[in-house]
């Protein structure tokens, strides 16, 4: 399973069902004061965007990097999918009327979007509660074996019913990153399941394995709103 897949995301021959996604992902940061303005303000752009096509989410990042910023997520399953939902979306009034609010009074500061592309473990269609993100700094030619242990650290988190994803930068500042995201049901569900995995052999094995293959830069933890 590992070489194959290895080789199915190395060479972008994304042919099994289910496997590709795109996702579009813009991080805002609110100026003090102005977080229930921002936050009504991304619930009415989520909105235009998902009567387009989008499956867009929201999140607040409840600790780690960018702590109290916002992170808006569409998701696609081709890439032709998000380039037309974008064109919509961007035509509809509504969502003209919103740049306008944010032109006269700004809530804050809005990232990207960046663009990715899902490789391991698509979003599920009921999306997960809490997210923890890391993202690892990875060489190109180590890449295919640390994409490779994706089946075996998805093996681990299952026994604490632990979905994980694995993606990779289309349109991004940094095109050496991994982003790694496992999908918990609650925070209770968060904590036990971290406690399980801090005391199993084989999971820090295999962060001892990643470790030596790539350097980890960022983590997180992302609340739904």
């Amino acid at each position: 399973m590992s070489q194959t897949f290895a080789n199915i995301v190395y060479n972008l021959n994304l042919t099994e069902e289910g496997l590709m996604k795109v996702i579009s992902v813009r991080e805002m940061s609110p100026s003090a004061g102005k977080e229930t303005l921002m936050e009504e303000r991304l619930r009415r752009a989520s909105g235009v965007m998902a009567r387009h096509g989008a499956a867009s989410r929201l999140f607040k990042i409840g600790g780690g990097a960018g702590a109290g910023n916002y992170l808006m997520i569409n998701m696609y399953n081709s890439f032709s999918e998000a380039t037309t939902s974008f064109q919509k979306y961007s035509a509809d009034p509504e969502l003209a009327k919103l740049f306008m609010e944010r032109a006269v009074n700004p809530a804050g500061d809005i990232m990207g979007p960046d663009l990715y592309r899902s490789v391991y473990g698509d979003p599920p269609a009921k999306p997960a509660a809490i997210l923890i993100n890391r993202g690892y700094h990875v060489q190109r030619g180590k890449v295919k074996d640390m994409l490779a242990m994706a089946p075996e650290l998805e093996a681990l988190f299952k026994k604490v019913d632990v979905s994980i994803g694995v993606v990779m930068p289309v349109i991004a500042a940094d095109h050496e990153m991994i982003g790694i995201t496992y999908r918990f049901t609650s925070i209770d569900h968060m904590g036990s399941a971290l406690d399980a995995m801090v005391e199993n052999q084989d999971f820090q094995n295999l962060v001892t394995k990643a470790n030596e293959l790539g350097t980890l830069k960022m983590s997180r933890v992302l609340n739904i709103m």
